[in-house]
């Protein structure tokens, strides 16, 4: 599972030009993983928002795509 909140870029980045990211963890709740996450280019920010993530348990995972895609 996944969700994302984008906040209005703050600037424009000229094409060719390089843009780093970053994520920090904010929280962590059983499986759910927030992040704080930031786009720079150069030394100006660019981007930024909140990311949040699940964990999955991936053998039943996979076991549930063999199931579904199996015929």
């Amino acid at each position: 599972g996944v969700q994302t909140c984008a906040l209005p870029i703050f600037a424009a980045t000229v094409a060719g030009r390089s843009v780093t990211g970053e994520a920090e963890v904010i929280a962590s709740d059983g499986r759910k993983i927030a992040f704080k996450v930031r786009a720079r280019d150069g030394d100006e920010e660019v981007g930024a928002g909140t990311h949040d993530r699940m964990l999955i348990n991936l053998a039943r995972f996979d076991e549930r795509l063999k199931a579904k895609f199996a015929g």
